[in-house]
């Protein structure tokens, strides 16, 4: 969960199998330092209501036969807890700690620029077309290969390489484009509605 939740908000490098295994390890071993010292907290206040370690570990057997209910069921509640932290911690954006540039992508440095405002981009594709839209997603991989795309969202215009206008595509909702057909990306930063709304009522 962690892995998966740090790919939606951060540049993601592709670490080798032992160092990505030995993050993970990290991050798992110090969860459950993190669960297991909550759960001692609650057996020390609420000792009635939590599984006998001690007897647990003393007696397996007997003890699972007769509480394995309750064994299950905190089991069950320490393991979902633990991955709800590894998702929280997952998804924590860093905007006030900009990467560098060495650990991020140009895409990444440029559409996480101006965090709270919409991104307007502007495609030129490599037969001579432009697409543009409002950036709804992008591929967070550091590796700037034509394997990664990005999502833009209506407003679609697009001009096709023979043409000199052109055409908003009024039923067209969003359109995928490959890394690998563009040229070159323009990128404006725009004020969202409600914020051009907010700073036109505060003038005279």
């Amino acid at each position: 969960m962690f892995a998966l939740a740090r790919q939606r908000v951060a540049p993601q490098l592709q670490a080798s199998p032992v160092r990505e295994t030995a993050r993970l390890v990290c991050v798992s071993l110090a969860l459950n330092v993190v669960v297991l010292m909550l759960f001692g907290s609650v057996r020390a206040i609420w000792p009635s209501i939590t599984p006998d370690v001690g007897r647990l570990v003393r007696e397996p057997a007997a003890y699972l036969k007769e509480s394995y209910l309750a064994v299950t069921w905190w089991t069950i509640g320490l393991l979902g807890l633990a991955t709800a932290l590894a998702a929280v911690i997952g998804s924590i954006r860093t905007r006030h700690v900009a990467p560098h540039e060495s650990a991020s992508s140009a895409w990444w440095l440029m559409f996480e620029e101006k965090p709270g405002r919409r991104i307007h981009v502007g495609c030129a594709m490599e037969d001579g077309s432009f697409i543009s839209g409002l950036l709804a997603s992008f591929n967070t991989s550091i590796d700037e290969t034509g394997d990664r795309d990005l999502v833009l969202a209506a407003p679609i215009r697009f001009r096709a390489g023979n043409t000199a206008a052109p055409t908003t595509l009024t039923d067209t909702s969003g359109v995928i484009i490959s890394a690998r057909r563009v040229i070159s990306l323009f990128v404006t930063y725009q004020a969202h509605p409600a914020q051009e709304r907010d700073a036109s009522a505060d003038q005279p």
